[in-house]
């Protein structure tokens, strides 16, 4: 007897699982396509910093307790004076001068204000920064801002911790006058800090006195009691 032809199965074959097509975001596939990210990868932009900002930054490298700053020439050149031969020597530090309020030393109860001049020099490593409680004598001759500075190495060091011999220093600072005004505003701003936080300097207690004429050239009408009363603590510490 012959065997029944066998009936071919009914129905489809099923396909294996990594044969089904994937579905696809046609937006999604087009983004990553064109080499793009998905929406919400997309960090916001950082926020734009001032030139004020950068420079603080710059300066805080080497003095951290920098608070602000008041005015700034784009080019200053430092002399030093050699009393032997009588005469002025380049100190090798050239670039950007600025003007700038320091926050109180920590652990000062009265708060003493605080600044300094700070020369950025392009020439080298070394800057000069000098705190302007260690000038004994302020001195405008000719082009010349003359300083004389006790313990004149530690001063320019930017030292902080007021320690150091009564070595003297005289340093002459001549600053390029590329805008009207340039040298006449530094030399002034130098000169009226050093009145306020100089050690032997006037106390000034009433908040309405009026800034000397360096504030008003540069038009911030604040009063010295303003600039240096809110520098209790220095942003970053």
């Amino acid at each position: 007897m012959s065997r029944p032809t066998p009936r071919k199965a009914r129905g489809h074959k099923r396909q294996s699982s990594n044969l089904i097509p994937a579905v696809s975001d046609y937006e999604s596939d087009a983004a990553l396509a064109a080499g793009g990210a998905p929406r919400q990868a997309y960090a916001p932009p950082p926020p734009q910093r001032t030139n004020t900002d950068i420079n603080l930054s710059v300066l805080r490298r080497y003095v951290p307790s920098i608070f602000s700053i008041l005015s700034i020439a784009a080019n200053a050149v430092v002399y030093t004076f050699d009393g032997a031969a009588e005469s002025w020597v380049k100190s090798g530090v050239e670039g950007t001068l600025f003007v700038c309020t320091q926050a109180p030393l920590p652990g000062d109860p009265a708060s003493t204000p605080r600044a300094c001049v700070f020369v950025l020099n392009r020439r080298g490593l070394g800057n000069v920064i000098v705190d302007l409680a260690r000038i004994s004598h302020i001195e405008i001759a000719g082009e010349l801002v003359i300083l004389r500075v006790v313990d004149g190495a530690a001063a320019a060091r930017g030292e902080e911790d007021g320690e150091g011999g009564e070595e003297e220093r005289v340093l002459g600072i001549w600053m390029h006058n590329d805008r009207e005004e340039t040298r006449h505003v530094n030399a002034a701003m130098i000169q009226q800090c050093w009145g306020v936080v100089r050690p032997a300097g006037p106390v000034v207690d009433d908040d309405r006195q009026e800034a000397g004429p360096a504030m008003q050239a540069i038009g911030r009408p604040l009063t010295m009691n303003e600039l240096f009363g809110r520098q209790a603590v220095a942003p970053g510490h």
